[in-house]
């Protein structure tokens, strides 16, 4: 997981050397430490996200900085690596809690896995405290897409303009309106919500302009819209694609001049709002007016789908596990390696919904305090493998992590139609036996 923070300890100064190598290539921020005591000093200080340590070292040696990590922060993963592997040693590892015990001469794309792996239970782990702990800005997630959204949103929330959310269904519009409005200047006003789809195209003028007495069938007394509630606020227009033609060229005359009318009313009436909308669909369309689309889309904010953003996932769920497994009254669920692979691999078509989603069904029905592959849905247990069709994420998306999940449903399916048999999967992909393997490996494959 790029960025995470990698201490490794060892007193063969080369060989840690060459790890850190190894790892800062692959985008981790890696440091090496010729001692425990040294390493357990940075640790304290500065924190870290997965420590790899040797077994045999002069003073403190890997099972006691396994103990040590474990007192100062027992999130972080330990791996193990030693050249002296015992079934004693081996055995005092795991039962110490350590995440791996690996071998020397170490075999960099396995190791590579197991870091990843590490380092995704590590951001779990501290979600799901964060969350116990009450800490919660909604909006969760560090890539690279995610905070440019959210730096665009915190720019336009500081000024009135009119704001246009586009992404896909599930992906939290509501949620960076709700940030826009309450970093902004409105933000002791009220935030009023209207889902644009979910009211007739017979009723939506009056929902929004509100109406007099007479104006229609049923309209049996005056009745404020919702423009005229969020009077010193904000408006957010949710599904803004779905209104009736009627009803954009009310807004557009608002947005416009300010004004507007109830209907069945002569006269003009004043609501000073800000109007945030928000759309999974493209705009301007055949049914939606550009002249509209232009007034809102002052700023735009593009947000991310979750497949774009995989690394978040395990921040996500642990934020959605803690108290999905609160209203149960169990303890908190933990994800399998094998089952937290399956769900970085999968595509999420549910975006973040379909993720808070799953949070709630493992806590009803998971049997036990582990969430194994099996107990996730089969769309999710079998890598969402849908055909061979690829798709191209919309909006902005980390370009080495969407080849690298091509590449690995390309080996996984080339071993399927091989039964196994890699020299025949090698060939039907063009690839050197030993090429084929070490992609296996950096995919965690051979272990599967």
């Amino acid at each position: 997981m790029s960025g995470s923070r990698i201490l490794v300890i060892d007193d063969h100064t080369q060989s840690a050397e060459l790890l850190v190598e190894a790892l800062c290539f692959e985008g981790y921020d890696a440091r090496a430490f010729a001692d425990g005591a040294a390493g357990m000093a940075w640790l304290r200080r500065e924190g870290a996200d997965v420590v790899l340590t040797d077994l045999r070292m002069a003073g403190m040696d890997g099972i006691e900085v396994l103990g040590q990590v474990q007192a100062i922060d027992d999130a972080v993963p330990v791996m193990i690596l030693t050249a002296h592997a015992t079934l004693d040693s081996a055995v005092r590892a795991t039962r110490g809690g350590a995440f791996a015990f690996i071998t020397k001469p170490v075999k960099l794309p396995h190791l590579l896995v197991q870091v990843r792996n590490a380092a995704t239970q590590c951001r779990l782990a501290r979600s799901v405290a964060g969350a116990d702990r009450g800490d919660s800005d909604p909006i969760i997630g560090g890539s690279a897409a995610l905070l440019r959204a959210l730096a665009i949103a915190d720019r336009a929330a500081r000024s009135d303009a009119s704001v246009l959310i586009t992404g896909e269904s599930g992906t939290g519009k509501e949620l960076f309106a709700r940030r826009i409005h309450a970093r902004g200047a409105r933000g002791a006003r009220r935030f009023v919500a209207v889902n644009c789809g979910a009211i007739p195209d017979s009723l939506i003028e009056s929902e929004l302009f509100g109406h007099v007495r007479g104006a229609f069938t049923g309209a049996d007394r005056d009745r404020e819209g919702l423009v005229e509630a969020a009077h010193g606020g904000t408006l957010f227009l949710d599904e803004i694609g779905e209104l009736s033609a009627g009803a954009q060229t009310r807004l557009l005359r608002f947005l416009q001049e300010g004004s507007y009318r109830r209907v069945g009313e002569s006269r003009d009436r004043q609501a000073d709002v800000r109007v945030v909308a928000a759309t999974h669909r493209t705009l301007p369309s055949a049914d939606f007016r550009e002249d509209l689309y232009y007034r809102l889309n002052v700023v735009p904010v593009q947000l991310p789908p979750l497949r774009a953003r995989p690394d978040d996932v395990p921040l996500l769920l642990g934020a959605a596990l803690a108290p999905a497994c609160g209203r149960q009254a169990r303890p908190v669920l933990r994800l399998s390696r094998d089952a937290c692979d399956a769900l970085l691999r999968y595509r999420w078509p549910g975006n973040v919904r379909e993720l808070f989603n799953l949070a709630e069904r493992m806590a009803v029905l998971c049997p036990s305090d582990v969430i194994e592959l099996e107990d996730l849905p089969a769309e999710m247990s079998r890598g969402d493998d849908d055909g061979d069709a690829v798709r191209l994420p919309t909006g902005d998306f980390d370009l080495q992590l969407f080849l690298e999940g091509i590449e690995s449903r390309a080996l996984r399916r080339a071993l399927d139609r091989a039964g196994g048999v890699k020299a025949h999967a090698a060939a039907s992909l063009g690839l050197e036996r030993n090429t084929f393997r070490y992609k296996l490996a950096k995919y965690g494959i051979d272990d599967e």
